[in-house]
């Protein structure tokens, strides 16, 4: 096996040192190396010589992470000693460093019968945390400076507090999947999209769209700060720095069995949400909107479709098709013979229905019942004559 070196060269791919331990489990022995199993998503290479006997598969032994080489974890055994010596000693390396005395600086050390000194800034302390505190204890450092001539060594804690902290970070992302559920807090609101804060520093982003079936303008409408939520992995990128999570995937979607509630042809009542050039967007139900393609209004050569139509106004529509799947609606302002439908024309018909239904259940079959359904549609044709000419 090609050792771990600290060739500065080769510290992009190394990634990061820990001397914290890991328990893994011998998977396979090839020639002088030795692959072993971390964990989920997380393997390690180690030379044969380090173990007195030849390991065997499923045998298992405790390391120490020196450094990442060709995609896998470079282990040395947890029985190795520290380095404490001249010869090893260099910048990237770790060491266990005895706390001696404390300096408004910072701390003094040793390793081994080596002087170091650890700045303030290294300790790895909030501000208000006097570095005296570790003052007698031994610290697991990464070695920053080395000068030999002063016979001196710079060491840091808090370098190896961070990459403990990611080394946690890639175990817990490793255990995730696509389709998951998790739980966690709201950390943070964007205009764009919902930071949900979860498991051990995990933090991921649930986009504007996936926050809801019904269409929001900022996720503040449906969310605070703090609360607690469920969600559902959609993907992980990037290795896992960037966690997508979804919070309407969990609930149940209004788009089901939808074709079922709103029949091709049937015209309906909705609310307009948006006018955009190509067309007019209703909502219908709740968390459904569909679309009005501008070859379906009676525009007779107008363009300007704000010119005939403002959000929130109450509209009629005929359901031209229903997509569940794609989750898209198509309707349309004209009956099938290409007559436009009155705004308040589906309001009439509920109407004349819950007429018909308290009074006769035949009563559309009559003459006297088409003569006031006629006469219901005309006066919401009237109405919306009035509201125009005002």
């Amino acid at each position: 096996m090609r050792e771990a070196q600290r060739d500065p060269a080769l510290e992009k791919d190394h990634g990061a040192h820990t001397l914290k331990v890991w328990r893994g489990a011998v998977v396979g022995v090839y020639g002088d190396d030795v692959f072993v199993e971390l964990g989920p998503r997380m393997q390690g290479v180690i030379s044969a010589r380090k173990f007195t006997l030849r390991p065997r598969i499923g045998e298992q032994f405790d390391f120490t992470l020196r450094g990442r080489e060709d995609g896998l974890w470079a282990l040395e055994r947890r029985e190795t000693a520290s380095l404490q010596s001249w010869e090893d000693m260099e910048p990237g390396v770790l060491v266990h460093a005895r706390a001696t005395g404390a300096v408004p600086e910072g701390l003094e050390l040793k390793i081994g019968k080596l002087h170091a000194f650890m700045p303030k800034s290294h300790t790895g302390l909030a501000r208000d945390q006097k570095a005296s505190l570790l003052v007698g204890k031994t610290l697991t450092c990464e070695v920053i400076e080395v000068d030999r001539e002063r016979q001196r060594v710079l060491v840091s804690r808090k370098l190896v507090q961070q990459r403990e902290r990611d080394d946690e970070r890639q175990r817990d992302v490793g255990a995730l999947s696509v389709g998951q559920a998790i739980e966690g807090r709201v950390a943070r609101l964007e205009p764009y999209g919902a930071f949900i804060a979860f498991g051990r520093g995990l933090e991921g982003m649930v986009h504007i769209s996936n926050i809801a079936y019904e269409r929001i303008e900022h996720p503040s409408a449906v969310l605070h700060v703090g609360e607690l939520v469920r969600a559902k992995v959609l993907a992980l990128k990037g290795g896992g720095k960037r966690i997508a999570l979804g919070l309407k995937q969990l609930q149940p979607s209004p788009w089901a069995a939808l074709s079922e509630r709103l029949r091709v042809d049937r015209v309906v009542e909705g609310t307009v949400k948006r006018v955009m050039p190509f067309g007019v967007f209703i909502a219908v139900l709740p968390g459904i909107e569909g679309l009005v393609h501008n070859t379906q209004a009676d525009l007779r050569g107008e363009r300007d479709l704000a010119r005939h139509y403002q959000a929130g106004e109450r509209v009629s529509v005929r359901v031209l098709s229903v997509d569940e799947e794609g989750e898209r609606l198509a309707l349309s302002f004209l009956h099938i013979d290409g007559r436009p439908i009155l705004k308040d024309e589906a309001a009439a018909n509920s109407d004349f229905e819950s007429l018909r239904l308290d009074v006769r259940p035949d009563l559309r079959s009559t003459l006297l019942g088409r003569a006031l359904h006629g006469a219901l549609v005309e006066r919401s044709a009237r109405a919306a004559t009035d509201r125009l000419a005002e």
